[in-house]
């Protein structure tokens, strides 16, 4: 039988599959490519042209997450390949992961789209946008923000609403911060998460929909929201002030931009 009629070395599978000798040797190790030929006297190992397809399916598995210990799960004693119930669990976990991709797509193209929204407007520009009824989860803060750290408040309002929603598929656009709200009585505050519009419950307050006014600025103004938008709440006896984190071109860090938004109710 001639070597070079019926078989490859390792070197020339190598550079066929793309796959390198020492992941060649691996799959070996784990017993998933088994040579078609040993030279009793090198030692050297010989591949048939079939096995390009064989190692082609183990890449497949490492690209789709199939844990290798996996692979011999296909294939029996009698060095069969149950190739329809491989691409059977293949074919499963790819929709998976092409759903997954095209969920993560779509998160891209909406923050682009908030991204494209902000970069409209000057900082401390006041300016209408429409917005979508909002259920939030919140969690009062007294009526003052004074000595107040919105940070481990906002953390705070999370947990409690992770908790209380287990179920919920929560997303990364979900928006959290503070509302206000202004009555002839006084105000409240709250730090709130965005939950999904499907639910509302305990510890939930409806944010209406409508025209908002609203200002970008680079530290907390919510206090001053009657003043920056008197002209607005003229004639309004009671409004709801939001103030939330926005997405930007250039995000920083530290000192990440806000947006005001103010409805009279």
């Amino acid at each position: 039988m001639s070597r070079r009629n019926n078989y490859m070395s390792i070197g020339e599978l190598s550079k066929l599959t793309g796959a390198s000798l020492r992941s060649l040797r691996y799959y070996e190790k784990l017993e998933l490519l088994i040579p078609a030929h040993i030279d009793p006297d090198s030692g050297y190992r010989y591949y048939s042209l079939d096995q390009v397809t064989l190692v082609g399916l183990i890449q497949f598995c490492i690209e789709l997450g199939i844990p290798l210990k996996d692979f011999g799960k296909f294939t029996s004693a009698d060095d069969t390949m149950d190739y329809r119930a491989f691409l059977a669990q293949g074919k499963e976990i790819a929709q998976k992961k092409l759903s997954a991709l095209k969920q993560g797509l779509a998160l891209i193209g909406e923050i682009e789209r908030r991204i494209d929204f902000a970069e409209r407007y000057q900082i401390g520009q006041i300016y209408e946008r429409e917005c979508s009824k909002k259920i939030f989860f919140t969690m009062p803060c007294g009526n003052s923000l004074e000595n107040v750290d919105l940070f481990e408040v906002a953390r705070s309002v999370s947990d409690a609403a992770y908790a209380a929603y287990t179920e919920v598929d929560y997303n990364d656009l979900s928006e959290y911060g503070v509302l206000c709200e202004y009555t002839p009585g006084g105000r409240s505050y709250h730090a709130f998460v965005e939950i999904p519009r499907r639910i509302a419950g305990k510890n939930t307050k409806i944010i209406p929909a409508g025209t908002y006014m609203c200002r970008q600025s680079e530290d907390s103004q919510i206090d001053q929201a009657q003043d920056i938008f008197k002209e607005y709440l003229a004639d309004k006896t009671s409004c709801l002030v939001i103030e939330t984190e926005i997405f930007t071109g250039k995000y920083k860090i530290s000192e990440p931009l806000s947006e005001l938004r103010v409805i009279g109710i």
